[in-house]
């Protein structure tokens, strides 16, 4: 009888363990309103809503291309007059010259369906603010 008490103590103290764990965890997990962009969710979300007669002329890799070059142009003030704007038509063109330069040349249908999509995802993930205000 003895061993088994123990055995059942253990599964006690075991079960009372993983409880204790999984309200810790569940205690850190509190949705701050911070949205989080991720790329790789980001080029799933462009994926799977892309136009077909877009979709054949990309790929997954080609999509991560055009929203990291993206991603360069917005990091990058010296390249813009202006506040940054997604997906406008300054981005655009920063991407196909970046495409001409390292040998990816996309149609610029291409270009604009993956930026407009991304637009979307950040519109998804509460991402987008309200509009700039040019005085400030």
């Amino acid at each position: 009888m003895g061993p088994l008490l123990l055995v059942l103590a253990l599964i006690l103290v075991l079960a009372v363990f993983g409880v204790g764990m999984v309200l810790q965890e569940r205690g850190r997990r509190v949705d701050d309103g911070v949205a989080v962009y991720g790329v790789d969710d980001a080029v799933v979300y462009v994926w799977e809503r892309l136009p077909e007669d877009v979709a054949g002329s990309i790929d997954r890799s080609d999509i991560r291309r055009i929203l990291e070059w993206e991603m360069l142009y917005l990091q990058q003030p010296s390249k813009r007059d202006g506040p940054a704007v997604v997906g406008g038509v300054d981005v655009a063109q920063f991407v196909q010259d970046r495409a001409y330069e390292t040998g990816h040349p996309y149609e610029p249908e291409a270009i604009f369906a993956v930026l407009d999509l991304q637009s979307d995802y950040l519109r998804a993930i509460g991402a987008v603010g309200g509009p700039v205000d040019p005085e400030a």
